[in-house]
């Protein structure tokens, strides 16, 4: 008989590996390189595998379990910072997050006019040091709800396309399905310092409740060294609600570029998925369930 061999042969051959385009949990350092993977949108909404095949990290310490997940696609840069541990639906929109791009990486303990930052609202772009800087603060408003200066609109023009998923989305995602909330914010990549830079510059991402209106100060930072830095008081609203405030950030309010990390985006194009591996997988499974159920069918025609 040639069909229990067969049989036999079928079982031992190798099976194809299903290669993932996901991206291993990245261990804590404060240098990092971001893949070129598929395109996301800040839109408020985490859709399903929407952030798989980014790099993720674990922001999460002992009081609060918070991912970080960067990507890129050549042309924005991605990034989804979700705040598990952040269940109070704030209706004032309290809750914000930040990211900021130091250009030149010269660090400073006070941010430069090649220092930009990034609001989750999409309404909110700040250069570090700008000419217009209220006195004694750090940051000046380059894109807004007001007018842009004169000065600046070369400086804001290739960056205000960015976008962000409103002041701090609230929903579930992948790491949990309770209401929490969620933070997207995508930074165009090209035009701009950050392209003559080759795209390795300081960064830091910092989200934080103020503690207002019955909820609890949470912050979740990237890099470890700027989370002591971070009063997590930022407001984006115009409201005068808390000192420092966001739109009247002073010093002290977020961590100097001195305690930020460094990111590359990697050029390496993503590795397409070669979906013939999973019909071959499919495949060759048919094919044994076949031969095993001939073979049972004959053995017990022999029986008989």
């Amino acid at each position: 008989m040639v069909i229990i061999p067969l049989y036999l042969m079928l079982l031992l051959l190798p099976l194809p590996i299903v290669r993932s385009a996901g991206v291993s949990p990245q261990e804590i350092t404060s240098e990092i390189s971001v893949p070129r993977r598929s395109s996301a949108e800040a839109d408020g909404y985490i859709k399903p595998g929407e952030y798989d095949d980014a790099l993720e990290i674990d922001l999460s310490n002992a009081t609060w379990e918070a991912y970080l997940y960067l990507k890129h696609d050549g042309n924005f840069l991605y990034v989804f910072l979700d705040h598990v541990s952040d269940t109070f639906a704030h209706i004032a929109g309290y809750d914000n997050c930040w990211v900021a791009i130091d250009t030149l990486s010269d660090g400073g303990d006070a941010p430069r006019e090649d220092d930009y930052m990034f609001h989750s609202s999409g309404h909110h772009i700040y250069l570090g040091d700008g000419p217009y800087k209220i006195i004694n603060g750090q940051w000046e408003e380059i894109y807004g709800h007001g007018e842009i200066p004169p000065e600046l609109q070369e400086r804001a023009e290739p960056v205000k396309s960015y976008k962000g998923g409103g002041t701090g989305a609230f929903g579930v995602s992948g790491n949990s399905m309770t209401p929490h909330r969620t933070f997207e914010i995508q930074i165009p990549i090209r035009g701009w310092e950050f392209e003559e830079a080759n795209w390795t510059a300081g960064f830091c991402v910092a989200a934080g409740s103020p503690g207002t209106e019955g909820d609890f100060l949470a912050k979740a930072v990237w890099p470890e060294t700027a989370y002591a830095n971070f009063t997590g008081d930022f407001y984006a609203g115009g409201v005068r609600t808390l000192i420092p405030r966001v739109d009247d950030p002073q010093v002290g309010s977020f961590p100097p570029p001195s305690t930020w990390g460094t990111i590359t985006l990697s050029d390496v194009p993503p590795v397409i998925e070669d979906k013939r591996d999973y019909w071959l997988y499919i495949a060759i499974g048919i094919v044994v369930v076949v031969i095993v159920i001939a073979t049972v069918v004959l053995l017990l025609r022999k029986r008989k």
